[in-house]
């Protein structure tokens, strides 16, 4: 297969878009939320690491304990503060007699890791035991952060550790877990004054809600259309000029105006895990090993037979978001495995073997053309290519538990159950 010599290059009408909707966030080179200040996994940032090892300690510029808690949601940074979500962490017992762990927002010094403040958040009502209280991440607009837990409640959180206010989410909440799975695990994203929820469970009970960010009261809210338990996270794109919150439902896509909640578009739709990937004007869905498909968000109504380019009958997938780069989607196929598809066909152009790659992980594309697939296990950086070529390899050496790595100032922030890590080029 012939190599090709094409980059990751982030085109100008892309970053153009990103500042508009993310100005401080983007001049700032930091990563406020799920995926970046984008939410697709772009960076503008080069030149980072291409190996790592948590044994001799290679490129790991420092490590902090999180003994006693547990948490899947990913690292935030804003200037030179990182903060996470934790719970403690429990015993069988515990679960077993439903007991909430205590909730946490954590911050630590981005330079030395030093733990700044730890900020108690008392639980909601919703039990969902398994450790996964602390999956959404958290994000932030440089004054405050917002917090979103498995126990159905929501906080915000200032800069010096203060909680500025609690909401506990209004059910109900299933808990037969093939209509709840496995439990609140989607990440918030920001809209101008708002934050943006959406919770997805089986029997159509889901909603997506527009919080306000200085009182935590719903601004708006509209239903769940119909389908089950969906973990995707919400998405705010500009969309010729204007601004579409992207819903990706289990069985429904939608485009909604982030202003009012109003739908503008919708089609028949797939997600559980992964959440959309947008580039070049298209938007790309998937639900692992069940159909995948490539959507036109500039229509109206029904866009069905008028705005889906293609459509694939079975994808292999998991949880890894995917990540369009040029004219290709990247993509974790399975544990192990990386594919590339064509974004304009979607047909396959390569599929290999990355030896211990999570399917839990998102990757990031930088500016210098190169895919960084990291965890606390085993992490590859790949060419954003044609064929599957090999940069540079890290292993933390860790459980790799499914949080997705944050990027800014030049160095790698990612995180599970044990420690926080930050990885950057020492000397």
């Amino acid at each position: 297969m012939r190599r090709s010599t094409f980059g990751a290059v982030l085109t100008l009408t892309a970053w153009s878009a990103v500042l508009l909707l993310f100005p401080a966030a983007s001049r700032a080179g930091n990563w406020p939320g799920w995926r970046g200040p984008t939410g697709v996994g772009w960076t503008d940032e080069k030149d980072l690491p291409l190996s790592w090892n948590g044994k001799t300690g290679e490129n790991v510029v420092w490590k902090v304990p999180l003994a006693g808690t547990t948490g899947h949601s990913s690292p935030i940074v804003w200037g030179d503060r990182v903060f996470i979500t934790t719970a403690a962490k429990q015993t069988r017992q515990q679960e077993e007699k439903k007991e909430i762990p205590e909730h946490h927002l954590v911050c630590f010094q981005a330079s030395d890791g030093k733990l700044v403040w730890r900020t108690p958040i008392p639980p909601g009502k919703m039990v969902e035991g398994y450790n996964i209280y602390a999956v959404p991440t958290p994000v932030t607009d440089g004054r405050a952060v917002y917090c979103w837990f498995g126990s159905a409640v929501m906080a915000a959180v200032d800069f010096e550790g203060k909680l500025l206010w609690r909401k506990e989410r209004e059910g109900p909440f299933l808990q037969n877990p093939n209509l709840l799975n496995p439990g609140i695990c989607s990440s918030p994203a920001l809209y101008q004054d708002t934050v943006i929820l959406q919770f997805n469970q089986g029997r159509g009970q889901g909603y997506v809600q527009a919080v306000d960010k200085k009182t935590g009261e719903v601004k708006w809210e509209q239903k769940q259309v119909k389908g089950g338990p969906c973990n995707t996270a919400p998405l705010v794109l500009d969309v010729r000029g204007k601004p579409q919150l992207i819903v990706a439902e289990s069985e429904v896509l939608r485009g909604l105006d982030p202003a009012g909640g109003e739908p503008i578009w919708w089609c028949k739709g797939w997600g559980f895990g992964a959440s959309p990937a947008y580039a070049a004007g298209l938007l790309y869905t998937e639900k692992g090993n069940e159909p995948a498909q490539l959507v036109d968000p500039t229509g109206q109504g029904d866009v069905t037979a008028t705005h889906v380019k293609w459509k694939v009958a079975k994808m292999p997938g998991d949880y890894a978001s995917p990540i369009i780069v040029g004219e290709y989607i990247y993509k974790i196929q399975k544990e192990g495995v990386v594919a590339c598809l064509k974004l304009a066909t979607g047909e396959p152009v390569f599929t290999g073997e990355l030896e211990g790659v999570s399917k839990l992980a998102s990757p990031v594309a930088t500016a210098d053309g190169r895919l960084y697939f990291v965890s606390t296990g085993r992490s590859y950086v790949i060419k954003a290519a044609l064929a599957l070529e090999v940069l540079g390899t890290g292993d933390l050496r860790g459980s790799g538990n499914g949080s997705s790595p944050a990027v800014s100032g030049g160095r790698i922030f990612i995180r599970d159950f044990d420690f926080l890590y930050c990885l950057g080029k020492k000397p």
